[in-house]
């Protein structure tokens, strides 16, 4: 990040996603708390520690805006953010706000619903211009409060130019960690693509870029396995070490 913002790193156990969170100030921000429990039942799960502060501009008038540099220009990205109120309003207060995204207003108005999670996300990938990505909220003409920003993610969109694992190789791996109660970090995605992340103990066929990979060696000497032989190893066809 670029700017008066001050970053630091923090995972929260109770994050069902073991994602890595960052934290930020500016200096025209001011920051709120509560106590109080906040609701982050929906699918994106936000940890609720992370929900329970949040970011409103110190000038009631002025949009809360984030930008950064993008370390490729090409890069396309997803943005999601998440909104929860966690000030007990006045009566007469609102707090409405939309959401823009490199200078496009990706949502209706948002009114924050009080003490529970509310998330909007970009429809579609999006590169930055000029490698500057901006995220802003700007509240709108009858709101009388700030916007807030509770948290947000912004995922790299990950090109993979090679093609996914046969699909019968795929089903047989799953049953055998189905099987064997396999639960190395590694086993999941696709077992052979991409390379880099091939799955623990397994080699596949490094053909063409057209061709699907296939498995041909397992190893499960390092998972203490006892007992009969899965059946589904027999659906690796391609197999040649086990």
């Amino acid at each position: 990040m670029s700017g008066d913002y001050f970053p630091s790193l923090l995972v929260y156990r109770n994050d069902v996603y073991d994602r890595v969170w960052t934290t930020f100030s500016r200096n025209e921000w001011t920051h709120i708390s509560t106590t109080l429990e906040v609701s982050n039942s929906n699918k994106y799960f936000p940890p609720k520690e992370a929900l329970k502060t949040a970011a409103i501009s110190t000038n009631s008038t002025a949009p809360l805006t984030m930008e950064w540099s993008s370390s490729n220009v090409n890069n396309q990205y997803y943005l999601y953010g998440h909104f929860a109120e966690i000030q007990e309003l006045q009566t007469n207060d609102t707090r409405e706000f939309n959401m823009f995204w490199n200078g496009q207003v990706i949502a209706d108005p948002l009114i924050p619903p009080k003490f529970t999670i509310y998330t909007i996300f970009s429809q579609s990938p999006s590169t930055c211009e000029g490698g500057k990505c901006s995220f802003q909220l700007r509240r709108t003409n009858r709101s009388t409060l700030p916007p807030l920003l509770n948290a947000f993610e912004v995922y790299t969109v990950i090109q993979f130019p090679q093609i996914e694992t046969n699909e019968n190789d795929v089903v047989a791996v799953q049953n055998i960690k189905t099987t064997y109660e396999i639960s190395r970090n590694s086993w999941q995605g696709d077992p052979c693509v991409p390379r880099q992340f091939m799955w623990e103990g397994l080699n596949c066929s490094d053909t063409d870029m057209s061709t699907r990979p296939r498995i041909t060696s397992l190893n499960l000497s390092s998972s203490g396995l006892t007992g009969t032989m899965a059946a589904a190893i027999q659906n690796l066809t391609q197999l040649e070490t086990l």
